[in-house]
């Protein structure tokens, strides 16, 4: 993922109070001037610091991917300290993330239902967002598996694949109900962890 561009304060706080507005309204149903006023400016000073929706969209969409980002590196490393099983972490949280982070909820509505006019950008940021989770559960494989440090192809398959049970997470977190999602989390990681126990044979 490339830098973020730095922001003076002001900018960054336009920023903070678009991903909480995005995050509920979407593109489309968002307002400039909404934003202006959560931000504490009148909308012409809001557009000092952005030159359009488009700009502040991009901007806001790029700095809760970062924030996202750090998230899962995270939770990669708590995973590597507690113990636990290669991969858990990030899924057995991510419902409780979804509902704590508005940066969380505005990347998943955003990546589901891009505007068409910066869908380039925001694909492009998300698929170098999951490719931050699938290389984060590559290297815990190789950390706690041989046959991972010794053979590429199986290690990319298992990272594709666990790539899916994200994906189907993240579906899951917007359409179902936190049990639904929680029994679902549950039985891919039952299925992950009885591959992977194969995998070692």
């Amino acid at each position: 993922m490339t830098a973020l561009k730095s922001l003076t304060p002001s900018a960054a706080r336009v920023c903070d109070h678009a991903v909480e507005h995005f995050a509920e309204h979407g593109y489309d149903g968002s307002s400039l001037n909404e934003i202006a006023a959560l931000a504490g400016m009148r909308k012409a000073s809001l557009y000092a610091h952005f030159a359009n929706k488009d700009a502040l969209f991009t901007s806001a969409f790029e700095r809760a991917l970062a924030a996202e980002t750090a998230y899962v590196e995270s939770g990669f490393r708590q995973e590597a300290c507690g113990g636990e099983a290669p991969g858990h972490w990030h899924p057995l949280h991510l419902a409780e993330r979804y509902a704590g982070s508005a940066n969380l909820r505005f990347v998943l509505r955003t990546a589901f239902l891009p505007p068409a006019s910066i869908r380039g950008v925001v694909t492009g940021g998300f698929e170098a967002y999951l490719e931050q989770i699938r290389q984060g559960f590559c290297q815990a494989l190789r950390e706690r598996h041989a046959w991972a440090r010794n053979d590429g192809n199986k290690l990319e398959l298992y990272g594709d694949a666990y790539l899916g049970i994200i994906d189907s997470l993240h579906v899951e977190l917007l359409y179902a109900n936190p049990a639904v999602f929680a029994r679902r989390a549950a039985s891919l990681l039952k299925i992950l962890d009885d591959s992977l126990h194969m995998a070692g044979r």
